[in-house]
């Protein structure tokens, strides 16, 4: 009785060490062959980039470093601009990004605790600040005679600061709302008279109205426009363009093969707004 209940446990036992030793083995073999995969195809001991030790790496985990600090250092170019007061042109800024390939290359050929530079590409922005200079003839122009004071002369000027010097290029559209942005008391809008009552940002009604018909002089297509739930003693009905921050804007479109340029301001009594191109 006792040899045939200790048999089968001796046997048990031994089946289990052996299966033991064989995933030990598998284990250690898998080890061994990482091993002299990394002796034979990984990165050179030492070798550094961006203050990452790439020590024996595989060409697939340089890749994947290499991809994350290709999002990371990416910059992208910025077209000339305007500054917003002066009107002085700013120029283009070229942005670039890590050729992954060519850095990878770079690892891999380099020696012994040899720190790595990154490779990048540049890029180039789109427009320069020679597709500016021959924006200088007026295409489009109108005013509207300012009435009001105080909180609504304010508005009024931060909307116009807003719309002034804007580059609108080939085939993209001004958005009042976008160049203007909130008028929020924190941005410096007051409260003023309204259709209906009195808001932060009341009077900037009538620079996207003056903005609006300069841009039907220009011939520009209009995207988007509004007009007032009644009408208004700047401009004739049916000639104005209600605003709206998130709700109603004044949109027109670029449809010229060159950038426009929105200029607007306050002068003597009057609000205006043209438009260059060639």
């Amino acid at each position: 009785m006792f040899l045939r209940q200790t048999v089968p446990t001796i046997i048990l036992k031994r089946q289990t060490i052996f299966f033991i030793g064989f995933l030990l083995s598998l284990s250690l073999y898998a080890t061994w062959i990482d091993k002299i995969e990394r002796d034979l195809y990984g990165v050179k001991p030492g070798v550094t980039i961006e203050g990452i030790d790439l020590s024996r790496y595989l060409p697939k985990e340089v890749e994947v470093i290499l991809e994350e600090l290709a999002i990371r250092y990416k910059q992208i170019p910025v077209n000339p601009m305007l500054d917003k007061e002066t009107g002085v042109i700013i120029p283009e800024k070229a942005g670039y990004q890590v050729n992954v390939k060519k850095t990878q290359e770079k690892i891999f050929a380099a020696q012994p605790n040899q720190r790595v530079e990154l490779v990048k590409d540049v890029l180039r922005s789109t427009y320069t600040v020679a597709d500016l200079a021959p924006i200088t003839r007026q295409i489009g122009y109108f005013h509207t005679w300012f009435y009001g004071s105080g909180g609504r002369w304010r508005n009024i000027e931060l909307a116009c600061k807003g719309c002034n010097n804007t580059i609108v290029w080939p085939g993209k559209v001004f958005s009042f709302n976008e160049v203007v942005g909130p008028r929020t008391p924190e941005r410096g809008f007051a409260v003023a008279p309204i259709i209906g009552g009195r808001d932060f940002g009341g009077g900037v009604c009538q620079v996207s109205t003056t903005v609006y018909n300069a841009a039907l002089k220009a011939g520009l297509p209009i995207v988007e426009r509004h007009p007032h739930s009644k009408p208004v003693p700047y401009i004739a009905a049916g000639k104005d363009a209600t605003v709206a921050y998130n709700y109603a804007d004044m949109k027109f479109k670029n449809d010229r093969a060159y950038p426009v340029i929105v200029k607007a301001g306050i002068d003597r009594g009057k609000i205006y707004a043209y438009i260059l191109g060639k």
